[in-house]
């Protein structure tokens, strides 16, 4: 390895010498400066219409109409009336006025084809020979501005997200034409990746947004664009779920907060808290939900703006449980979207109906709504995604288990695709810090060392090179023996992790046998040493083991109930239910994993229960095969949990939780993405055929999941 080191900074060594004794050459040096656009006749907007602009972009709606009309009025020729007439669409947009935007920008469309079919024909022949003319170039950019409003239109209006990326990428093409005017690509590139974000592409999300920034670097960009590129990139981060790379850019758009207008701290306050809610955050994300409804609720020409925030504060209403919050949001919500006929956040209103549904028991009305209101291919993935949560909760109670293996699947899928992106982000990454660096350092160069001659430049290159070859050379040898050495600690710490979880088991089971034998005693009831002195053997040798069958843990539940059934009482019964095509000597589980949603059933749920005359107090063990998994659940008909709350979390199934939780990162590092789906599992207040209510406890056990720490190691 040493030997390779010399030979590579020796052979750089050379070349860069080599560069350095190059006589001049205009073809290299061309390379080093930017390209002139002396050549192209620039186009200059009218005073008036910048002015026009920047009243709408300060809300002032009033002056921005006098502007236009007043332009309209004496405009010199026709592209510059129709300049006018693309600064009254933009008027129509921000005011909301959708059949006024459509038609304005539709007779802007029909005037820009008149004009390339005169070009074409040979109509207009002065236009045809000179494509460069100021006339062609205003046309061709009166088109670049048609585009841009379009693809807006169709992402923010309609959420047809394949439609906006069409125009946005034509957009981007044309904004190539005009280098005088860089404020179009930078407009171009931001619209590009905000839809691309609403596309799950967030890979090229992100990239189009820091490339918007490198040319905003170089413009000495508005705050307003700064804001809006810090908030885009923040908000694609999130999506994919790497909330500490969105939070360093929340904190770079906080830095601006108070240079913000009211659309900017609009989408900031919006998607800030759309990623609390994503980190399921949500007293978080309510508060900024609530800052931003009190700040728009003065604003009378953002009227969209708040009903659009209201549809996110319903939903975080439904999270928190207050469902009497909500439910006056979502029906002015309805009724405002209905009328615009915005089917995004109609889509995104009936997932929260359904979810309602299912919160108040009433799974058929959930499932009409499911019918009514099926995810259409167009709908951005993130509403895809909530959409499905909340399927798969009504499967779940509904016991739908091949619906609910469909939607895992499409979940999968989606959440796989997101992480691919991420990769793929992540190399990105790396490439455009590098040309980022190498922008600024060629910038730089050019303003301090303007009289270098091309030899010095092409020679510092090269050095840079051979100093970042160096560096990655030494870094790499440093690196891989540090891995070799990480990835053995790595295995260690896990294997105690799961120790340390698995040993708190030991302690509690003693306890909770110790106290049901002494309660047993002191009632005047018959007890055995002998048979608990078993059961705690037995319960001790399971504890050792990070996995058992579900043969042996069905023994030892069956002989746990039996010394059980003295201190609850005669009228206790355990009954198990096993589907045929179950072999229980082949289904692994964590050990002790059911025995615990057992004893939680006794301890809490039916010793708690009083008595009933000809009625036993009973509980169910439950196995089903669910495509490529075991379902078991515990079903009891005790008190069930309490309401309006959230049931306080015991010992027991906090190592449950805990376990499942290590042994599924365990799995993903040695399964890779084929390892879908995880073991899960879960706990809730149960309604029986009978109408007699209890708790049902379930656990989801895949086929073939890995329970060792054989294959756990640090990805390459």
């Amino acid at each position: 390895m040493k030997k390779l080191l010399v030979f590579i900074i020796t052979s750089i060594a050379i070349i860069a010498i080599f560069l350095t004794l190059l006589p001049p050459s205009n073809t290299l040096t061309t390379l080093l400066t930017l390209n002139s656009c002396s050549d192209v006749k620039a186009i200059r907007l009218p005073s008036l219409y910048q002015d026009g602009e920047h009243s709408l972009k300060n809300g002032n709606i009033d002056e921005a109409l006098k502007t236009i009309t007043k332009g309209k009025a004496s405009a010199k020729d026709s592209n510059e009336y129709y300049r006018y007439e693309i600064l009254q669409a933009k008027y129509f947009f921000y005011t909301m006025q959708v059949d006024s935007f459509l038609k304005s920008n539709h007779k802007l469309c029909q005037y820009i084809r008149r004009c390339e079919e005169a070009i074409s024909n040979g109509t207009d022949k002065k236009q045809k020979d000179d494509s460069n003319s100021i006339a062609t170039r205003e046309l061709k950019l009166l088109k670049l501005d048609c585009e841009m409003q379009k693809g807006v239109y169709e992402a923010k209006m309609t959420g047809r997200m394949d439609s906006a990326l069409t125009h946005d990428i034509t957009t981007l093409e044309l904004s190539e034409e005009f280098p005088e005017l860089p404020d179009y690509r930078l407009l171009a590139l931001t619209n590009l990746a905000d839809v691309y974000k609403q596309l799950g592409q967030y890979d090229k999300s992100v990239n189009y947004y820091k490339e918007a920034l490198l040319l905003g670097d170089s413009l000495g960009m508005s705050s307003a664009t700064r804001i809006n590129v810090a908030i885009g990139i923040a908000s694609a981060y999130a999506s994919m779920g790497s909330f500490c790379q969105s939070a360093d850019w929340w904190k770079k758009a906080e830095e601006l907060k108070d240079d913000m207008q009211p659309v900017e701290l609009f989408h900031y306050l919006n998607n800030r808290g759309n990623d609390y809610y994503l980190q399921s955050k949500y007293e978080e994300s309510l508060q900024c939900f609530l800052e931003l409804d009190s700040m728009l609720s003065t604003e009378k020409n953002m009227v969209w703006e708040m009903m659009f925030e209201r549809t996110n504060l319903s939903d975080v209403y439904i999270k928190l449980g207050q469902i009497e919050k909500a439910l006056p949001l979502l029906k002015q919500t309805e009724e405002f979207f209905t009328n615009q006929q915005q089917h995004l956040p109609l889509f995104y209103l009936a997932t929260q109906r359904i979810e309602l549904a299912i919160i108040s028991g009433n799974l058929a009305e959930a499932k009409r709504l499911v019918k009514e209101n099926p995810i259409p291919e167009w709908i951005i993935p993130e509403q895809k995604q909530l959409r499905r949560l909340v399927l798969l909760r009504l499967y779940k109670e509904a016991g739908m288990w091949k619906e609910y293996a469909d939607v895992v699947n499409d979940y999968t899928e989606l959440y796989d695709s997101i992480s691919n992106g991420n990769m793929k982000m992540r190399f990105s990454e790396k490439i455009m810090s590098y040309e980022h660096e190498k922008q600024m350092l060629n910038k730089q160069r050019e303003l301090e060392a303007k009289d270098l001659s091309f030899r010095w430049a092409l020679a510092l290159l090269v050095a840079t090179v051979t100093i970042l070859v160096m560096l990655v050379i030494i870094f790499y040898m440093q690196n891989r023996e540090r891995k070799f050495r990480e990835r053995e600690v790595r295995n260690s710490i896990a294997r105690l992790r799961m120790e340390t979880i698995r040993n708190r088991i030991t302690p509690h089971f003693i306890s909770n046998a110790l106290t049901v034998e002494i309660n047993a005693q002191m009632e005047g009831k018959e007890t055995s040493l002998d048979s608990l002195v078993q059961l705690l053997h037995r319960g001790i040798e399971l504890t050792d083991v990070e996995e058992s069958t579900l043969n042996d843990e069905l023994a030892f539940i069956r002989f746990y109930c039996e010394v059980e059934k003295r201190s609850v009482g005669s009228d206790f019964r355990l009954d198990i239910d096993l589907g045929k095509d179950i072999d229980t000597d082949k289904v692994m589980l964590p050990s002790m994993a059911i025995q615990i949603m057992v004893e939680n059933a006794i301890k809490h749920g039916l010793k708690a229960k009083k008595p009933q005359e000809g009625k036993l107090r009973r509980v169910v063990v439950k196995g089903t095969k669910v495509c490529d998994a075991v379902l078991i659940e515990v079903i009891d008909n005790g008190i069930g949990l309490p309401s309006g709350s959230k049931p306080k979390e015991h010992t027991g199934l906090k190592v449950v939780r805990q376990t499942i939780m290590l042994l599924n990162e365990q799995h993903l590092q040695a399964a890779g993405a084929k390892a879908q789906p995880l073991m899960d599992y879960g706990i809730g207040n149960y309604t029986h055929t009978d109408g007699d209510t209890g708790c049902r406890a379930w656990l989801l056990l895949p086929d073939n999941f890995k329970y060792t720490f054989n294959n756990y190691s640090l990805p390459q």
